[in-house]
């Protein structure tokens, strides 16, 4: 019995005994070298997938946002412009009521001149309308026979602006170039407010 008393004892005694988790150095946890042997603890653990997507982050607070689908409405008070084509100080004499019933119009410059292998003529008008060209015969009595031309037409047009359009025609088909040219009479186009 006394022996049986003796080993509860030294077992009671041996569990009292045991090291103690107080922040100081344990010879029976480190070993006799005083070295620090690592553990797993506070490791790195690699998660598979951290990223969890959200169909809908946003929220401002006050819910997830939700699209309105009705359409934008402007302010009342906003401002309407138009393009207007603005009368130049000095009015386009050509395009008054009556003009060309009246007066019909005149010639005040033609010349022409034709052959048998070339042709070139030049008109002017009253009313600003010109037109020059010179032709010359390319391949004659053959099958690729054609005449060749250039020359240009212009117009001063109701807007005041006059249209000239310069040209070559030959066997690579006709071919025009347009400019605009202001002139006295040309008008302004301008933005004018509506409301």
């Amino acid at each position: 019995m006394n022996s049986f008393a003796f080993v509860v004892a030294f077992c009671v005694c041996a569990a009292t005994a045991s090291p103690i988790e107080n922040g100081k150095w344990n010879p029976y946890k480190y070993g006799d070298s005083g070295k620090y042997m690592p553990t797993d603890e506070g490791k790195y653990i690699h998660i598979p997938n951290p990223y969890i997507h959200l169909d809908n982050p946003y929220d401002g607070g006050y819910g997830p946002y939700s699209h309105d689908y009705e359409p934008y409405v402007e302010a009342a008070s906003q401002d309407v412009y138009k393009l207007v084509l603005k009368a130049p100080e000095e009015y386009n004499p050509f395009y008054k009521d009556g003009y060309y019933k009246n007066n019909g119009i005149k010639i005040i410059k033609q010349k022409h001149n034709y052959d048998e292998d070339k042709y070139d003529f030049v008109f002017e008008t009253e009313n600003k309308i010109r037109a020059k060209e010179n032709a010359v015969l390319k391949n004659p009595n053959t099958v690729d026979e054609g005449i060749a031309s250039k020359g240009f037409y212009e117009y001063i047009g109701p807007d005041g602006f006059m249209y000239r359009v310069d040209y070559t025609a030959d066997e690579n088909g006709f071919r025009p170039k347009l400019k605009r040219l202001e002139t006295p009479y040309s008008g302004k186009w301008v933005l004018e407010k509506v409301n």
